[in-house]
């Protein structure tokens, strides 16, 4: 697999999963509570992303090469 694959399949892998567990969540119990649970915890972390990408805040924010 060459970089440029890798990094494809690294920027695929978050939504992909996401969209995953949007769809265990919408199925009927027990694959419900499991999409949910799943969903409490990665929401947060995305969202965590999400500000470090678009504001610069946390782990997930650009570092400046000093």
């Amino acid at each position: 697999m060459t970089d440029e694959n890798r990094s494809l399949l690294a920027k695929l892998l978050v939504p992909v999963g996401t969209l995953y567990l949007v769809s265990l969540a919408l199925q009927p119990p027990p694959a419900r509570w499991v999409g949910l649970g799943c969903l409490a915890v990665v929401v947060p972390l995305l969202a965590a992303r999400a500000l470090g990408t678009v504001a610069g805040v946390g782990p997930w924010a650009e570092r400046d090469a000093e």
